[in-house]
């Protein structure tokens, strides 16, 4: 078990991509931690990970969606671990279908807040609670952070402004001991997609996306940014 004695924090830990995420990571022995505040993902997550006997599961009623609510979360988090080892942060909303001379300002607002600042909350909470000489944190995002995806234009927007926030990161603590990694994902394989029938033999499954996270722990590498895309490239 890789990750044995390591705490981690999955911000989205209870959505599509990061329940894949935290099964593997409690494979790997690690303690992880799950905010969020909806009881039902809360339920439907323990019942996800019911089968693994390795690591340890805490959900915590909490989120980012705030400063206030990031400094709740980050109070909680120091009180009960005084630091983390592992950040992962998989969070943002989909909105597609208008183009972006007619975007609705409120979907706008809105992908702003949950695609956007919900990042820059989550740098601000958990960054500082990382351990100082070997922490690491994840980001995920998503292809449209590299290309146009007409009709989802604010969307694709944040995804670009995200990666180059994680980059930006990067820079900023490279003289110490934390590692940022910014991975872009492709269409994922989750639980939700294979239920009504779609995915492709070549997508990754969000389980895999956790073994590529847990590989990484524990190495120093320069490169910042990796590509999960399909597993053809």
């Amino acid at each position: 078990m890789k990750l044995q004695g390591k705490t981690a924090v999955v911000l989205g830990g209870a959505g599509g991509v990061g329940e894949g995420i935290v099964k593997t990571l409690l494979r790997e022995g690690a303690t992880v931690v799950v905010p969020t505040r909806s009881a039902h993902k809360i339920d439907r997550l323990r019942e996800y990970v019911s089968d693994v006997h390795t690591g340890k599961l805490v959900t915590h009623l909490g989120s980012v969606d705030t400063e206030a609510a990031g400094q709740q979360l980050a109070a909680f988090l120091q009180k009960e671990w005084k630091q983390i080892d592992i950040a992962v942060a998989s969070l943002g909303g989909w909105h597609q279908g208008t183009p972006v001379y007619s975007y609705p300002t409120e979907q706008w607002q809105r992908i702003l807040n949950d695609n956007l600042t919900s990042h820059f909350f989550a740098i601000k909470t958990l960054v500082p609670l990382l351990n100082p000489t070997e922490g690491y944190y994840f980001h995920i995002n998503g292809f449209s952070a590299d290309e146009p995806y007409p009709m989802a234009g604010p969307v694709a927007m944040a995804a670009a402004a995200q990666k180059s926030l994680i980059q930006t990161l990067a820079k900023e603590v490279d003289k110490t001991g934390l590692q940022i990694f910014e991975l872009i994902l492709g269409p994922m394989k989750t639980r939700d997609r294979l239920k009504h029938g779609h995915g492709q033999p070549d997508w990754y499954t969000p389980e895999e996306i956790g073994e590529h996270i847990a590989n990484q722990v524990g190495l120093r590498q320069e490169k910042v940014v990796h590509y999960l895309l399909s597993k053809k490239t």
